[in-house]
């Protein structure tokens, strides 16, 4: 990882003389801590935590099965049962479908209307079954080494805290994390002003019954994240970011290309590389906020 290096040097720096040398390396250990115990990595087969937990992971039919073996590798090593969302693909959307949630730009086949689409499917689900709320994953997603602990922990304090009515956010696809003069201990849900994409949330079943009930009266004109975003600015659903983020999307990251901007492999590495330099720089900067 970049970081290390970079940590290396800084270190280095640091012993070089100062008052400050004892506090920066300490603050500096303490910085790679927060970094690596969330870097993307598989967990041991039967990792416990998340008991119970219905997962729906968004996917397509046909097509992108190199994101199919890796998400059906990734949940099989961390002891995870899931199951596809696999209606609403772009040849799925009927004038019908369309015009029961979508609306302007939305309200036409693309990618994005279908990726919606199959996020409203993966809430139906959770209403229909009555859930108490599910983890909804799209299939680009990568789980961090820790995610079966973490996870385990935000579904006992969404209980304990009754939070329903809320999407808990769980990824570090926009670089953005809670600052650590808000952290407390034992806390993993903070209340967010703005959403943090959609590749990896909890949704309960109240802000499920929120969303659909949103989308059909107003209609979706915009991507999904974009959506919540207006919907959370409205005071209708509540939207927590959880700290520690235990999952990266892979298009964001430069793992996979994305479905609605499909790019070169050139641009993917180049984005992987920045990605990791943009990480390591942010975990900093929210280090000392």
């Amino acid at each position: 990882m970049l970081c290390r290096p970079c940590c290396r040097a800084a270190r280095a720096a640091a012993t070089s003389g100062g008052a400050g040398r004892a506090h920066t390396g300490r603050m500096l250990d303490n910085i790679k801590k927060d970094f690596t115990s969330t870097t993307a990595a598989s967990a041991p087969a039967g990792q416990q935590g998340c008991e119970g937990l219905t997962i729906f992971v968004l996917h397509v039919r046909q097509g992108y099965d190199d994101r199919r073996r890796h998400m059906e590798a990734m949940m099989q090593a961390h002891g995870l049962h899931f199951e596809y969302v696999l209606e609403d693909d772009k040849s799925d959307l009927t004038p019908d479908v369309v015009g029961r949630y979508f609306a302007g730009d939305m309200a036409r086949v693309q990618a994005a209307t279908s990726c919606a689409a199959k996020h409203l499917a993966a809430y139906r689900r959770i209403v229909e079954r009555n859930l108490e709320g599910a983890l909804i994953l799209e299939d680009d997603m990568l789980l961090h080494r820790d995610f079966n602990r973490v996870m385990g922990e935000c579904l006992a304090e969404v209980r304990r805290r009754h939070l329903d009515g809320a999407l808990c956010s769980l990824e570090d696809s926009l670089l953005k994390f809670v600052p650590r003069s808000q952290r407390r201990r034992g806390v993993h849900l903070y209340p967010a002003q703005r959403d943090r994409l959609g590749g990896a949330y909890y949704c309960t079943r109240g802000a499920a019954m929120t969303i659909l009930a949103e989308a059909e009266r107003r209609k979706c004109d915009r991507p999904i994240d974009l959506f919540h975003s207006l919907l959370l600015s409205q005071g209708l659903i509540g939207y927590y970011w959880c700290h520690p983020c235990i999952a990266s999307q892979g298009t964001a990251c430069g793992r996979f290309c994305s479905s609605i901007d499909r790019r070169g492999r050139r641009k993917q590495r180049y984005r992987r590389r920045m990605w990791r330099l943009k990480l390591a720089y942010k975990r900093l900067v929210y280090y000392l906020r």
